[in-house]
């Protein structure tokens, strides 16, 4: 093992343990894997067998702004995390995925996003005490720190093409795979605090986060009760792994929604209005929603407030929570997926190889609205095992690490996981389709070939 390896696994046992001391919220900066610690060392070290995306020319705008040679390019500004390579509880920033819709917006780009220029506006009809914040009056306020998964709506959308077997017609989008999640430690004001200081009427229904730099699209409403009951683990975030927030990840202030899908978290947040009115926008009606067959069109009345949609638009629900998952650190095979990541380390329809003999197979698994109660896995098609899971196991929001032993002999093999959570839901041998291949909570398999 390298040195580079061995002072990334200290760091990680300090956390582990320091975690397993005191839960998933922290409330100091202390024990975090850094955005930057090991960006030189790994470029020496290597990282992988997969091959670096050509560096952009100096001459040309870069859609995304931190290095992405440990992360797998899926389109202009979307990375996915190369999940075969994690071995870390904390995912490093460098490995953290990045979804975005346009370019990231920077402080260059737009001098509003500088720290000392960054302002938020809490205001609507449902606010009794308006108020603007400013990243300084941020600093002050109570923060808490909350260590969670953050993850995009798409991730596992390839076992709808490869194990599920529906076509690029029945379930559209890009290659995720199993790499859109990271687990990291995140530092906020909670949102309990902010409605505290602005009060709200009885009729508060629904809350509009909005980033006013990004597109000009970029806002999800959530309701107003979701707020309430989860209050001190919703916030306004700034840092993230104890280190500011990079651009790619929404600096100086994004929202996180410790469970639900990634963009619920907004980035580059510069408003939050308050309405007594339901509210419909692109990313709860053309985007981020459920369509299909087995969801039912939400409620709506034209009273709604409607921003660039329309009635029309409302197809399906919108996704929340995000279903329980698991991953073996292995390449999942791409055979029928519509278009190939650029850097994957498999051609279309190639097996990754192990070699003959006793292996440790090792993975993730989450439920991020319960938790992780049992983590098992079977080989081809036989009974299922359960697999041991390594600490730390902090229940909500986190994910946990696995493993377990396989004598591999030699041929093709396929080995599918299964996570269960403590509410006793397990992930189902196959989901429903939908449009826009949303949350796939299926049982992956994992094809293998032991030379």
């Amino acid at each position: 093992m390298s040195d580079v390896e061995n002072k990334r696994r200290a760091q990680e046992d300090n956390m582990v343990r320091e975690v397993l001391k005191n839960g998933p919220h922290l409330d100091r900066r202390k024990f975090f894997v850094s955005a930057g610690a090991f960006a030189a060392a790994a470029a020496g070290a290597g990282a992988g067998t997969i091959a670096a995306p050509q560096a952009a020319r100096a001459d040309m705008p870069r859609a995304l702004q931190k290095p992405d040679g440990r992360l797998l390019n899926i389109g202009a500004t979307v990375r996915s995390g190369n999940y075969w390579d994690f071995s870390t509880w904390v995912t490093p920033v460098e490995e953290f995925y990045v979804r975005n819709h346009y370019p990231t917006p920077t402080a260059e780009s737009r001098p509003e996003l500088a720290p000392e220029n960054w302002k938020m506006r809490v205001h609507g009809d449902s606010v009794i005490n308006p108020i603007e914040i400013t990243y300084e009056d941020l600093l002050k306020m109570p923060a808490r720190t909350i260590i969670a998964n953050m993850q995009c709506h798409g991730n596992a959308r390839n076992l709808f093409w490869e194990v599920q077997g529906y076509s690029s017609e029945e379930v559209t989008g890009g290659s995720w795979v199993m790499g859109a999640i990271g687990n990291a430690e995140w530092r906020y004001v909670p949102i309990s605090h902010i409605l505290d200081m602005v009060g709200l009427d009885d009729d508060a229904l629904t809350a509009v986060f909005w980033s006013g730099v990004d597109g000009g699209d970029m806002g999800r409403p959530m309701p107003v009760a979701e707020l309430l009951a989860r209050g001190d683990d919703i916030g306004l975030c700034f840092q993230m792994n104890g280190n500011d927030l990079l651009a790619d990840h929404g600096a100086p202030v994004r929202l996180v929604v410790p469970g639900w899908g990634g963009t619920a978290s907004i980035k580059w947040l510069t408003e939050l209005r308050i309405t007594n009115k339901r509210v419909w926008s692109r990313l709860n009606t053309r985007g981020e929603v459920y369509i299909g067959d087995a969801y039912a069109r939400p409620e709506f009345s034209m009273d709604d407030e409607f921003i660039d949609v329309s009635a029309d638009d409302i197809r399906g629900p919108m996704v929340t929570w995000m279903p329980p998952q698991s991953t073996l650190t292995v390449p999942l095979v791409l055979e029928n997926t519509p278009s190939m990541p650029a850097n994957y380390p498999l051609e279309r329809g190639e097996l990754p190889t192990l070699k003959a003999g006793l292996q440790t197979m090792r993975g993730y698994a989450w439920g991020p609205q319960y938790g992780v109660r049992e983590v098992d896995y079977r080989i081809d098609g036989g009974p299922w095992q359960p697999a041991r899971i390594l600490a730390p196991n902090l229940g909500r929001y986190t994910w946990v690490r696995f493993e377990f032993p396989w004598d591999a002999s030699a041929g093709e093999h396929v080995i599918e996981t299964r996570t269960t959570d403590n509410s006793g839901t397990s992930q189902p041998a196959s989901v429903p389709p939908n449009l826009l291949g949303m949350a796939n909570g299926s049982i992956p398999r994992f094809r293998i070939r032991v030379v």
